[in-house]
């Protein structure tokens, strides 16, 4: 994707930056304390407008680990372990929270751990108590002889226990992304069944787009996308000044989820269909550097964003909660500008980034309603409850039977 990962030689995190050095400038985002239900549900929501059946109640939090990329190549694992968690995520009918991948890179860094793949099971363990992950998917993929195998378990991480185990062999590179959601099914005795593509046989679909892509500076030109369906496959490639990258993926109704490839690494992207494939609407993930936004694809030539991403809804100077790139957590700001159909949101605390509408809702936290607040203004963030509120005065009650006076400039919170 254009200019995706280095502008004038700072390397985009996928929070805010600071021109001096490439520094991440955000207290809220260097300490992060995972406290008990301190996850994110990412949505997987359509635009089909139909009546969805509700969800089944969570009784456990789940964390995909790095797969271990073996004798693959560097990084394939990453993406791969990526791939797993998008359709783990995506299944509505399991009783788990997915932990986001962006808190699972947070608690290695933190952790100063290999983010590559290789963790011991010890270690792996570790991290799944520090994010209060009741299991965890951990794999490995390595390569014989031009061939592929793909293997994941599920741990049980108050025991070390593998509840589950399953190995997918996988024929060549551009079957990885569909093995990969096949392992995700057997994960959990599901079936998911594809076989060798026809490379004579015409594809049932070409589709061609214009895209951008989102950071924390704003929206980028995205460069062209050519994707062909096969069957229950997604076959591509995306071009930008860059370069080319490869594009591999599925595609199960209106959902699209895979990998790209290119001089740079790998990448992941995962896409809704929307209107009849009039628009793709999603998300990207850079393995090689963690990089992270919104990807957006309109059919045809010329771009244009869906009107459905921008409705006006806030004015400049309103008072907000936006949803912060780097960590997934919600935070007090105000809408500073409006352009290109993206908020310029100032947050509280002094970062600020370009938001889509969609990651902005109205600050009303009351009494009872559940915050992470920075406890005597310090750098780690606590969970409790709202108790008492007097304009932007409140009063928390946390956990572990503290209480305090703070403000809601010092509160983050979990929205879904």
């Amino acid at each position: 994707m254009d200019d995706l990962f280095f502008t004038s030689g700072i390397a985009f995190t996928g929070g805010a930056y600071a021109e001096n050095g490439g520094e991440i400038m955000a207290v809220k985002k260097m300490c992060i304390s995972f406290w008990c239900t301190a996850f994110f549900w990412l949505s997987c929501s359509t635009d089909s407008g139909q009546v969805k059946e509700k969800p089944p109640a969570r009784i456990g939090t789940l964390a995909v680990m790095n797969f271990d990329s073996g004798n693959a190549g560097k990084n394939v694992g990453i993406a791969i372990s990526e791939i797993v968690r998008t359709e783990i995520a995506a299944m509505r009918d399991i009783p788990y929270t997915v932990v986001e991948r962006i808190m699972l890179n947070q608690v290695l860094r933190e952790q100063e751990l290999s983010m590559t793949g290789l963790v011991s099971t010890s270690d792996a363990v570790k991290i799944g108590k520090i994010l209060y992950a009741d299991y965890l998917v951990m794999g490995r993929i390595i390569r014989v002889a031009g061939r592929y195998r793909i293997s994941a378990s599920i741990v049980e991480t108050s025991t070390s226990v593998i509840k589950k185990q399953v190995i997918e062999d996988v024929p060549g590179e551009r079957d990885i992304p569909v093995a990969s959601k096949s392992v995700s099914y057997k994960l959990f005795d599901r079936e998911f069944s594809y076989e060798k593509v026809d490379e004579t046989a015409p594809p049932s679909a070409e589709w061609v787009y214009a895209s951008v892509y989102t950071d924390a500076r704003g929206l980028h030109q995205g460069g062209r996308i050519f994707l062909r369906v096969e069957g229950n496959r997604i076959r591509g490639y995306n071009t930008a000044k860059i370069g080319r990258a490869e594009m591999y993926g599925t595609i199960s109704g209106d959902f699209i989820n895979g990998y790209y490839k290119a001089h740079y690494g790998y990448g992941n992207f995962s896409f809704r269909i929307s209107d009849g494939g009039a628009y793709l609407i999603g998300t990207y993930y850079q393995v090689t550097n963690g990089a992270n936004g919104d990807w957006i694809a309109v059919r045809g030539d010329t771009f244009k964003l869906p009107e459905k991403l921008f409705r006006g809804r806030w004015k400049v100077g309103d008072h907000c909660l936006a949803k912060w790139s780097g960590d997934g957590y919600w935070y007090p700001g105000r809408v500073s500008r409006i352009r290109d159909g993206l908020y310029f949101v100032r947050y509280d605390d002094g970062d600020s980034e370009w938001r889509f509408e969609k990651y902005i809702r109205e600050e009303k936290l009351k009494p009872g309603d559940v915050v992470f607040g920075r406890w005597k203004s310090g750098r780690r963030y606590y969970r409790g409850r709202i108790t008492m509120r007097k304009g932007d005065s409140i009063h928390i009650e946390y956990d572990d039977g503290d209480k305090e006076w703070t403000t809601i400039s010092r509160v983050r919170v979990l929205l879904e």
